[in-house]
């Protein structure tokens, strides 16, 4: 009941705080409100999907061990190696440069191959063409939405790189909230392995919680910055390399 009054309370904030109330278009809000809780309603009751998350976080419980190994390998004691001296305070010895970002580094890594294999690609496609038929936005706003789910927000633009001179202020508004409002899979599995020892499944929890947060950023920056006149089309970009 607490988080339906919280949700309520946003959306008279966002409306509140509109730019344009008669502008908003309450299709795309209202079928934005339905997707996510479609979507929060599939991904945490369908059971296949649980057992998929489950299958995630031991592959990245197994990718973090791998990676831990080649940082022993190569930074010795200051990647979390044998300690030549004793360890008076626990956890002193933790490098964050060195035992937690090759992780990201790891893991940045795995999404361009994934995307030079157009296998995320097909992912983005299929998630945007849901958020454009659903929630009626363009084509730009949908693939650079939906590429925040698995990229950060900084290389999800790239993606509509052409289109960006002639999205509207609201789309851009879109394209800005949904990179806020996403997390980035490079650092996804940094916080999984964080939130691991205290949370089981961590990263099925992340992964839902990004992806039901793309329908909200889009509906919140239509309430906030209503869209005017033709959506802007669009379609997927691959950065070169």
């Amino acid at each position: 009941m607490h988080s339906l009054l919280g949700f309520a309370c946003l959306l008279l904030v966002a409306y509140a705080l509109s730019e344009k109330r008669r502008a908003i278009p309450w299709r795309g809000v209202l079928m934005g409100i339905v997707l996510q809780v479609a979507l929060a309603l599939l991904l945490l009751k369908l059971p296949s999907f649980k057992a998929f998350s489950m299958g995630l976080n031991q592959a990245l419980l197994a990718l973090e061990a791998a990676t831990r190994e080649g940082t022993k390998f190569v930074f010795g004691y200051l990647g979390g190696g044998f300690l030549p001296f004793k360890e008076t305070t626990p956890g002193a010895s933790f490098v964050l440069a060195f035992q937690a970002l090759p992780l990201v580094l790891v893991v940045s890594a795995l999404s361009a191959l994934l995307f030079h294999w157009r296998i995320l690609p097909v992912l983005v496609k299929g998630f945007s063409w849901v958020l454009e038929r659903v929630m009626g936005v363009g084509g730009a706003v949908g693939v650079s939405t939906a590429a925040n789910v698995f990229v950060g927000m900084v290389e999800a633009p790239l993606f509509i790189r052409p289109y960006l001179a002639q999205v509207t202020r609201g789309e851009l508004f879109i394209i800005m909230t949904g990179g806020m409002a996403g997390i980035a899979g490079t650092v996804m599995a940094l916080y999984a392995l964080i939130l691991g020892p205290v949370i089981p499944d961590a990263i099925g929890h992340l992964m839902i919680a990004s992806l039901i947060s793309a329908p909200a950023a889009i509906f919140f920056s239509l309430l906030l910055v209503p869209t005017e006149g033709l959506p802007t089309g669009g379609r997927l970009e691959l950065p070169s390399t």
